[in-house]
């Protein structure tokens, strides 16, 4: 299973203030996380037509979103990490998914 997570930084955040918070902050909570396979992050630059509808995605894999949903829930790290997150980030979505099988039956 995976979720995803796009976002936009808030008016007056540079893509340079986030990335630095990211690394020193988010990226230090994210690894306590038992729970996590894996976990990437993407800069938009650019769409096939117009301009991307978020800045960033953020990718996280994992076995169990229950246990996922928990560590999220009750590690402090993961708390204030969120909370920083928040104040950061504006008009952001959070989605889970199974991948779609691409074999012919």
């Amino acid at each position: 299973m995976k979720c995803f997570v796009t976002f936009r930084l808030k008016p007056g955040v540079t893509p340079e203030q986030y990335e630095e918070w990211f690394r020193t902050e988010n990226v230090p909570a994210v690894r306590r996380m038992r729970s996590l396979s894996s976990y990437r992050v993407w800069r938009a630059t650019g769409a096939m037509e117009g301009e991307p509808p978020y800045e960033y995605l953020e990718e996280m894999e994992f076995d169990d979103q229950a246990a996922f949903d928990r560590e999220v829930e009750t590690l402090p790290e993961m708390a204030a990490m969120l909370e920083g997150w928040l104040e950061r980030v504006a008009e952001n979505a959070i989605v889970y998914a199974v991948e779609v099988g691409q074999e012919a039956r």
